[in-house]
Formats: structure tokens, sequence, C-alpha cells
């Protein structure tokens, strides 16, 4: 059977192509270690798998909801069933933990319902000092709120309309809220103002502050002017190097790329587990974390080889040349020569 004179490209293609390339495929770094608060960290997961990367997630806990509405359902349904005694204590269950919290969890009407529920279980116990104070503090939260007529009758409206009648000549001051940039800031469970204010009426509030990357803070303020309240909310610090170090070499990573936003920064380090930092990258993060992971997916690309001989094209040009030593007399030798050629190809089978 004849075989033409065998195509030099084709040649390199295939040695290239035979030469091992595992070492080539590892990624620069074994570990991923993330600190996002408050982000969905998929995109940096999805990049770091496809690098054969591990992912470790150090991002705290989202912050729990306190049961404040809950506890508050709970009065309600006492005062409903008119277990009056269980009701005033679950409700003050409830203010207590407003008062801690700034409120968190509850909505303008409920905290407005808190109050207007404690006042309709005072006159039911015939405190009626204790109950104008309640009702009170109800509307001061929320002036303008309309009851719903299915749920509270007539006299409970009356007397809301007599507590507003009252309060018409109370004044507004300015209430603002000194918060962490970026932080969400509710006063009486409602959002403020894009620089963290509002205009309430003198009295009792309840200010919350919430960040990604803060401790949530809350607590109740008298109003009695224009006042300026700074929030007080701890830092969430993400682990520090060594805490990492000492993880990366429990999972013996010789590399890892620790991932961290802070302040709508994102920022991606390749670290050696000698603690060295290799490489860095920061982006702007807006919405998702897209960009943040196509930067970790640069820190991950295996590294270039440092040496022309650790290369495998190198070897495959080298073994082209060879190829083509052999080659090109051959070619000629069959060009000069015009009897047919026969390639035979036979297998060599040892003796038994």
């Amino acid at each position: 059977m004849g075989f033409p004179a065998p195509s030099l490209l084709a040649v390199v293609a295939a040695l290239a192509a035979a030469l091992p390339s595992s070492s080539w495929a590892a990624p620069a770094a074994d570990v991923v270690v993330v600190w996002a608060p408050g982000a969905r960290i998929e995109p940096i997961e999805a990049v770091a798998r496809q690098a054969g990367a591990a992912v470790i997630d150090r991002s705290p806990a989202a912050n729990e909801v306190p049961a404040t509405a809950s506890i508050l359902k709970r009065g309600i349904e006492a005062y409903d069933a008119l277990r009056f005694d269980e009701a005033w204590q679950t409700l003050d269950e409830a203010r207590a933990l407003a008062d801690r919290t700034g409120a968190a969890g509850l909505s303008q009407a409920q905290l407005a319902d808190l109050f207007l529920y404690r006042g309709l279980v005072k006159i039911q116990q015939g405190d009626l000092n204790a109950y104008w104070d309640e009702l009170v503090t109800s509307v001061t939260i929320d002036p303008v709120r309309v009851l719903d007529p299915a749920r509270f009758p007539p006299r409970v409206a009356t007397e809301l309309s007599r507590v507003r009648q009252t309060l018409a000549d109370r004044k507004r001051a300015t209430l603002a809220v000194d918060a962490p940039p970026g932080c969400t800031v509710l006063i009486d469970g409602a959002h403020a103002s894009a620089v963290g204010s509002a205009q309430p009426l003198v009295g009792s509030h309840w200010v919350g502050v919430t960040c990604t990357d803060h401790a949530p803070w809350g607590s109740r303020v008298e109003l009695t002017g224009d006042q300026l309240v700074v929030a007080r909310n701890p830092v969430l610090s993400p682990p520090t190097d060594d805490e990492v170090l000492i993880q990366a070499r429990t999972v013996g990573a010789a590399a890892f790329v620790a991932v961290e936003i802070r302040s709508g920064v994102g920022t991606a380090r390749l670290v050696r587990v000698d603690g060295r930092e290799r490489d860095r990258r920061s982006v702007a993060i807006r919405g998702d974390l897209a960009p943040l992971a196509a930067a970790v997916r640069e820190l991950l690309a295996p590294p270039s080889n440092s040496h022309w001989y650790e290369s495998r094209w190198a070897w495959a040009a080298g073994a082209a040349i060879v190829v083509a030593a052999i080659a090109i007399p051959v070619t000629a030798a069959l060009s000069q020569n015009t009897s047919p050629s026969t390639w035979t190809v036979k297998p060599v089978y040892p003796w038994p």
C-alpha cells in the first residue's frame, strides 16, 4: 500500500498534541477565599470551578430580622381574645425589642399599631392616663394614618381624632442620621430621605440602620428639636491574612486568592502560602460580581512558562526541524526516481 510523504504541518500538530499538558493547566491558586457581605458569589464560584480551584465563603451571615412583628401579632391576637393581661405583657415585650433594635422588622403601620393596641389594652384595664400617652405615641409615629374600619370600631377612630386635634399645634423637627456610606436608614419603620433625615412631630421615634459590611444598629430617640443621631454600627472585618494562610495550609494549598468587598470596591489578591502577595486586581462593584469574577479568572490563570525549553511548542518546533531534515532528502530522492514507489509497513512480532 502506498503512502504520500508526511505533511510537515500535520507532524508538528501531532507532536504538540501528544506532549503532556497537565502541568500547564494547573491554576495559579488552589483556593479562593471570599468575603462579600450581602452579595451573591455565584459568578466567582463559577470561575473558580472552571479553573479547578475550591471556594471558601467567609462572608458574614445575613442580618437576622428581629421577631418583633410576630410578637406584635401575638399581642393583638390576645387582645382580640379579651386576654388583656396577656396582651399587655406581649405588647410590652414587643416594645422592649423595638427600643433595642430601632423597630427593625416593623413597618410604620405596625409600629403605630404597637402603641395603638397598648392604648386599647389600657382602656380595658381602666388606666385612662396611660392609654392617652400610648395613643399620642401612635399618632406621633404616623399622623396621617387612616384606620381600617373592618379592623377598628368607630370609637377607636374617634379617640384617635381627639389625639390628632391635640397634636395639631405640635411642632415638627428635623431628625438626621449620620450613618456609614451605603447603609439603609429607617425612621419609624419608613425609609428616610436620601440624606438620611426626616421631619416628624417631636416625641418618641425609632431609628434603625442596616448595612452590608456593618452590623445593624437601632435605638429609640426622644426628639425635642432638630437633632443629629450618630449611628454606631460595628464594622464587620474580613478574615486576616494569617487566618486565611492557616486555612490554606490546612487544605494543602500552595497559593490562594483572597477576595474582599469594601464600600463598593472589590479586591482580589493572589497570595502564596509563604504570605507573599504576587498580584492583585481592584474593580468597582455596581450590582453583581461579574467584574470581580473576571479579575479572579485572571489571577487563577496558569502561570506562563518562564523557560523556552519548558514550552511544548518549542519541542514541537524542534521536532519539525528533525522531520524536515529527514523529509527533504527523501523527497529529493523520490523526485529523481521515476519508478513506482511503495511504502510498506509490517508489524514485527516477537518469537514466542
